[in-house]
């Protein structure tokens, strides 16, 4: 298992066994998903090495969800924000409301 997968399941393991099982196991599973796609684009050894960069050039190269997906994965990376003790919020979602403003 990559070290973040793990640094992810050792936050991740009390956060699921409490709250609504179902939409907490969809977070995990999105932050992985995030996580995973980071590390094929960049060398990330370490949580704490995310950063905005990493979010906006997510949000760029997944134009194509719809919005409410870009939503969910938004509050899954705000998690993993919270978990890794980061300031403020991550970067918002290029949304579809977004895109069509001239």
């Amino acid at each position: 298992m990559p070290i973040l997968d793990k640094q992810i399941q050792h936050h991740a393991h009390q956060y699921v066994r409490q709250g609504g099982k179902r939409n907490r196991r969809q977070q995990v599973n999105r932050i992985i998903k995030f996580v995973h796609w980071i590390e094929t684009q960049e060398s990330i050894t370490g949580l704490e090495q995310l950063g905005k960069r990493q979010v906006v050039l997510f949000w760029k190269n997944n134009r194509e969800l719809s919005d409410a997906t870009l939503y969910g994965y938004w509050l899954a990376i705000s998690l993993l924000w919270k978990w890794i003790g980061k300031p403020n919020q991550p970067p918002e979602p290029f949304t579809n409301l977004n895109k069509n403003v001239e």
